[in-house]
This record gives structure tokens, C-alpha cells and sequence, in this order.
């Protein structure tokens, strides 16, 4: 597998304090503007601290058009199909090689109801929480008791524009590390 992030990505810049922070912490929130790469790279990222080990990294989507295209890209640059996989309503492309899991939110939350402690993830991302959809913010109250219950499970929160402080302090004061969007150079003629 090939986990090198591009170079042209700000979270880049930040890989190595994010790697660390996700080692030692089982909470983690990452801000960071659109465009700055946290879908595609947060997986990856986790990988390389060591997650995926005992469990699915599951990362939510908003949308299934969003895990399945994130999904394929992911696979795409980590070049591996088998290790990388989504499930949406109705469809589950992953195997017993799949370690990054893409779904939405909504695939997640009916998971609880068959698994209640979701034992078949060791980190689950919860991306886009900006979104603030009911079934993010019922994931997010149901994942704070878990978190108490599976002290080995990890939770990344990465958004563009939450209120991060008010995240972390739900989450025991939760470390924050944030990331720069992309620059554009601009022209005023």
C-alpha cells in the first residue's frame, strides 16, 4: 500500500502531528477548510498510526454519491481495491480485506441497532459534521457513552466550520488541530 499524502494538500504539512495526536489520544477534532484534503488523507493518516489493526476505520459521508467516490479515490492512491471499500443502502463493497470503510451516516446509525457497541471498527471519522444532520448529531451523543464503554476506540470529528472549542469540551477537552485550506492567487484587474 502506498500511504504518501500529496504534496500540494495542507494537510500535508500537518500529517506527522496528526499521526501522533490520533496515537495518543482516543478523541481527536480536525478543522480545516474545504479543499484542504481531510476526506481523502484522515484514513490514510490513521492507517499509519496504527488503526485498521483490529476493526474497520469507518468514515461517514453525508451523501452515498460522497463514500463511494471517496472510496474509489482513496483505493486509487493507496493503490489497493481490497483494502478500501463502501456501503451505502442496499450495496456492501467490502471484504475480510477492507480496512477502510466508507458509509454514510445513516448506514452507521442503523449499524448501532445490530451492533451496539460497533465492535467491527477500532476508528471511526465522523466527516462533514459540520452538516449537523439529526443522524450526525445522534452519532455524535451515541459515540460520546460508547467512548466510555470501548476505551481502545478512536474518534476523529474533522469538519470545515464547526465550533470546535464547543466540540472539545464535549468531547474532555479533545485536542484541536487545525488545517489551512488551499490559496488560490488572485488577479484584480
Amino acid at each position: 500500500m502506498d500511504l504518501s499524502s500529496p504534496e500540494n494538500l495542507p494537510i500535508t504539512h500537518k500529517k506527522d502531528l496528526i499521526i501522533k495526536t490520533i496515537q495518543n489520544n482516543q478523541i481527536t477534532i480536525i478543522e480545516g477548510d474545504t479543499g484542504s484534503g481531510k476526506t481523502t488523507q484522515l484514513p490514510k493518516m490513521c492507517l499509519e498510526a496504527g488503526c485498521g489493526e483490529n476493526g474497520f476505520i469507518g468514515c461517514t459521508q453525508p451523501r452515498r454519491l460522497a463514500a463511494v467516490s471517496v472510496s474509489e479515490r482513496v483505493a486509487t492512491e493507496i493503490k489497493s481495491n481490497k483494502a478500501v471499500g463502501y456501503k451505502i443502502r442496499f450495496h456492501d463493497h467490502t471484504s475480510e480485506n477492507t480496512r477502510i470503510k466508507f458509509m454514510t451516516d445513516g448506514v452507521l446509525l442503523a449499524e448501532t441497532r445490530q451492533d451496539r457497541t460497533l465492535r467491527q471498527y477500532d476508528t471511526l471519522i465522523i466527516d462533514e459534521a459540520h452538516e449537523r444532520s439529526l443522524n450526525i448529531d445522534f452519532l455524535l451523543g451515541y459515540l460520546k457513552v460508547l467512548l466510555h464503554q470501548r476505551s481502545g476506540l478512536k474518534l476523529i470529528i474533522s469538519s470545515a466550520t464547526i465550533d470546535t472549542e464547543k466540540f472539545s469540551a464535549h468531547f474532555k477537552k479533545a485536542p484541536i488541530i487545525s488545517v489551512s485550506g488551499r490559496s488560490y492567487p488572485i488577479e484584480i484587474e
